[in-house]
């Protein structure tokens, strides 16, 4: 999330500075982690690598799934609901241009959104 919050922050034309260096930028599109969680949550499936059927039945235990909806147990606070995709932009957007929040940097902005409940 702290990768998408900077992408966000780069994107708002309030937190651009003029820079005569051309810069690029190169983003790697990752898939749903979640998946896998879901498969072993709901299905008991897992993956055929036995390294990371281990990971993920080690990890899961910090999930669980109400509704098809994947969840993190916060610890001492409210679940946090797991994000995705174009959620996540508009998330960060709203949280970013003040309608939930002030005009934040990157690490900031990605713990207002964990604060807000999602993961």
């Amino acid at each position: 999330m702290a990768k998408d919050a900077a992408r966000v922050q780069q994107n708002c034309p309030e937190c651009q500075e003029v820079v005569d260096v051309t810069e690029t930028l190169f983003i790697q599109e990752v898939g749903d982690w979640k998946q896998p969680y879901l498969d072993y949550l709901q299905y008991k499936l897992l993956p055929p690598n036995c390294a990371e059927a281990t990971k993920i039945q080690k990890k899961s235990s910090k999930f669980f799934v109400e509704e098809g909806e994947l969840f993190r147990r916060g610890f001492g606070q409210s679940p946090l609901r797991f994000i995705a995709g174009e959620q996540i932009i508009t998330v960060l957007r709203q949280v970013h241009l003040k309608e939930c929040g002030e005009h934040q940097g990157g690490s900031r902005l990605a713990k207002q959104v964990m604060h807000l409940g999602y993961y």
